[in-house]
C-alpha cells in the first residue's frame, strides 16, 4: 500500500478495523495489585469513553507482552492512533498520543478526549489522502509520442496515453514496453521486464491542449484514431 513503511503497514482511520489502540504503561514487579487495578480501570474507562463516540477502539491488556512489544505489534498492523496510559498520566489525567503516520507524540487531556481523538483521526486521515494525491499526481505523465512512453515507465510513473481501446494495440503495448527505451535499443538490464499493462480509463480525461479530438488525435502506440486517454502502468 502506498501508506506503508518499514514499520509495517500504515493505515487511513476509515478502513482501519481499530482506529485507535489504548497500551498500559508503567506496570513494574513493585506495582502493586491496587495500582495495576486503578492504571488497567482507567485504560477500559478510555476504551469505554471513546467506543461510546464511535470510534473503534482496542485496550491491549496482555500481560505476559511488554509496552514496547505491543508498539511494534500494533505499528506492524497499521493502527492510526496509539494511546499510553501510565501512572503518571492518571496523575496528570491525561494519555499520551502517538501517530501511526508521523510517529508525531502528543498529550491529550482526559476531558473531552473522544472529540480530540476524532479530531486527531480527521487530521490523520486527510494528511494521508494529501500525501497520496501528490504522489500519484507528481508521478502520472501525459505521453502522446511512442517513443517517450516507456522512458516515462522506467522513472516509475504511470502514464496516460491517447488509445484507440483495440485489445491487440494494448498487447503490443504490453510487449513492446517490456523494459526497452524504444525499438531498436538493447533490453535494458535495469528496466523490469515486466510491460505496461491498462489500468483503467480515468473519468476525468485531459483537457485544454491535451483534448482528444474524435478522428485527429492518434493512439501514441500504433496510430489509429484515440478515443480517450487510458491510464497504463506496470505491476510490480
Amino acid at each position: 500500500m502506498i501508506h506503508g513503511d518499514n514499520k509495517g503497514l500504515v493505515l487511513p482511520p476509515r478502513v482501519a478495523q481499530y482506529q485507535v489502540v489504548i497500551v498500559p504503561c508503567g506496570l513494574t514487579a513493585k506495582t502493586t495489585e491496587e495500582e495495576r487495578k486503578r492504571l488497567l480501570g482507567g485504560v477500559e474507562d478510555i476504551a469505554t469513553t471513546l467506543s461510546q463516540a464511535g470510534i473503534r477502539v482496542k485496550a491491549d491488556t496482555r500481560e505476559t507482552y511488554s509496552p514496547g512489544y505491543k508498539f511494534n505489534d500494533w505499528e506492524l498492523k497499521g493502527v492510526p492512533v496509539r494511546l499510553e496510559f501510565g501512572p503518571k498520566d492518571m496523575e496528570k489525567k491525561q494519555v499520551l498520543s502517538a501517530r501511526r503516520d508521523t510517529g508525531v507524540k502528543v498529550g491529550i487531556p482526559l476531558s473531552g478526549l473522544a472529540e480530540k481523538v476524532q479530531t486527531l483521526l480527521d487530521t490523520i486521515q486527510k494528511d494521508l489522502y494529501d500525501k497520496a494525491k501528490k504522489a500519484y499526481d507528481d508521478h502520472t505523465i501525459i505521453v502522446k509520442k511512442w517513443e517517450d512512453f516507456t522512458p516515462a515507465l522506467n522513472a516509475k510513473n504511470v502514464v496516460l496515453m491517447p488509445h484507440c481501446d483495440q485489445e491487440e494495440c494494448e498487447d503490443e503495448v504490453k510487449e513492446r514496453s517490456k523494459g526497452r527505451n524504444d525499438d531498436d535499443a538493447p533490453e535494458d538490464a535495469k528496466a523490469p521486464s515486466m510491460g505496461a499493462k491498462s489500468l483503467c480509463i480515468p473519468f476525468d480525461q485531459p483537457k485544454g491542449d491535451d483534448t482528444i479530438i474524435p478522428g485527429t488525435t492518434k493512439c501514441a502506440q500504433c496510430g489509429e484514431n484515440a478515443k480517450h486517454y487510458t491510464l497504463f502502468g506496470r505491476s510490480y
